[in-house]
């Protein structure tokens, strides 16, 4: 069964434990959290296991058990919001050393990154109006924002837009285009980056396929298509997103139209591309093993690849379709895939839990 949208597909919880690879996270009906954890049952179905639960059904890493604590907070479930908190475990070491660094190299990169953009939408004001060009750097710290109020007066007076509310503003703005940067600028924006490994992996999988039998050939092709069908969704509402930049006077002087839309398309982008920057660092991990770990990889992702919750009147609804039924004959070729093998105390743990279809 499709998720109709994506509240209901609920978003991908980066765990360690192999079992939870494709592990989602969602709030149910009652707002409670529940993880949608497909594979479980030996087929396609997604066993429903509420929060407090899922640490009593299976033995997971430090790592997780830190990560499920921390997501217990959550007022709302998003990729955004989870991916703040796997980054706040990693930082904490308890992932590990890589994951640590990673993390720290990360922060770093976003505490650069915030002023730099923030510096771009109000030197392009600046620009527009004829005005001294900031330096970005002093938007560093609380203080040397306000010492620009000055220097920003008559930018802010043409456009009728108060100093303060352009400072506060851009700062808004920088803060959601972290994701995705702006247009033409560094390609490693996290969902830009996202996306143009989607196109290589996809690419990747298109030439891996010419070799192989016809089964695993035909999953190769399916998850390539689906790779590329997501990446065009994805650009539509990306270029939303670009477009906003292009007219910044205007989008500060309707400042609540335009952060309705920033935030309303940076959300749905990043439920888009959900999942996926996983099954490409899989892929990448396997490149240099032999073809039949290689060919696992692809049955696992043919079987469990995020679906998008297409509406019927969208093109590419009826590929989503034949993609789920694809699904189940294929899991009648595979059986159940290694990575969910479980002994009989889980699976009679596991049994007392509801279960959705495929």
């Amino acid at each position: 069964m499709s998720p109709k949208d994506f509240e209901e597909r609920g978003a991908a919880a980066p765990f360690t434990t192999r079992v939870l690879f494709f592990a989602r996270l969602r709030q149910a009906s009652d707002r409670s959290l529940e993880y949608l954890v497909p594979g479980l049952t030996g087929g396609l179905e997604t066993c429903i296991i509420p929060h407090g639960k899922i640490g009593q059904a299976l033995s997971l890493s430090i790592f997780d058990r830190a990560l499920m604590e921390e997501l217990e907070y959550l007022n709302r479930v998003s990729p955004a919001n989870i991916d703040d908190a796997a980054q706040a475990i990693a930082l904490s070491g308890l992932g590990g050393s890589r994951l640590m660094r990673r993390a720290r190299a990360r922060k770093e990169a976003v505490e650069d990154q915030r002023p730099a953009m923030q510096g771009r939408l109000i030197n392009e004001v600046q620009r527009t109006a004829g005005q001294q060009l900031i330096d970005p750097a002093q938007l560093r710290t609380p203080e040397g924002g306000d010492g620009l109020k000055p220097l920003l007066s008559v930018a802010a007076a043409q456009i009728q837009v108060p100093a303060e509310a352009l400072l506060s503003q851009t700062s808004q703005w920088a803060e959601v285009l972290l994701p995705v940067g702006f247009p033409g600028g560094p390609p490693d924006a996290p969902y830009r980056r996202t996306l143009a490994e989607m196109e290589r992996f996809a690419a990747e999988l298109s030439k891996w396929l010419i070799p192989e039998p016809v089964g695993p050939a035909e999953m190769a092709q399916r998850i390539s298509v689906a790779a590329r069908e997501t990446i065009t969704v994805a650009k539509d509402h990306l270029s939303a997103i670009d477009g906003l930049a292009g007219d910044i006077e205007g989008g500060l002087q309707d400042w609540d139209r335009t952060w309705a839309r920033l935030t309303t398309e940076m959300e749905t982008l990043s439920h888009i591309v959900d999942g996926w920057q996983r099954l490409v660092d899989a892929w990448d991990k396997v490149g240099r093993m032999d073809r039949i770990d290689q060919r696992e990889i692809v049955e696992l992702f043919a079987l469990y690849a995020p679906i998008l919750p297409i509406g019927p009147g969208a093109k590419s609804h009826n590929f989503w379709i034949n993609l789920k039924e694809n699904q189940k004959r294929w899991n009648s070729m595979i059986g159940t895939p290694d990575l969910f093998a479980t002994d009989d105390k889980t699976r009679d743990k596991l049994s007392d839990f509801k279960v959705e279809a495929a």
